[in-house]
């Protein structure tokens, strides 16, 4: 999961490795698990790509995406979207 992707919702500050924002205080816990949702789905994305499996892959790229948006995710969905269409 990449830390510099996450920023407090309230405040905007980058994140630090603690689950209250170091300018604001607001409780971080929610947007930390969203992201770790995602890194998980991303994760399982591609163990699913280097199976063959691209339409598995693309639903968990599109998931991961739907809880966080980033660049990973992207990457995944149009490499799935690649094999797929070699078959």
């Amino acid at each position: 999961m990449s830390a510099a992707a996450l920023v407090c919702p309230v405040c905007r500050a980058g994140y630090r490795g603690s689950a209250t924002c170091s300018r604001c205080r607001a409780d971080l816990t929610w947007p930390m698990a969203l992201a770790h949702a995602a890194w998980r789905l991303r994760t399982d994305g591609w163990a699913a790509l280097l199976r063959g499996d691209s339409l598995t892959a693309s639903a968990l790229a599109a998931a991961a995406q739907q809880l966080q948006d980033a660049p990973s995710s992207r990457r995944l969905a149009w490499l799935a979207q690649v094999v797929g269409a070699r078959g």
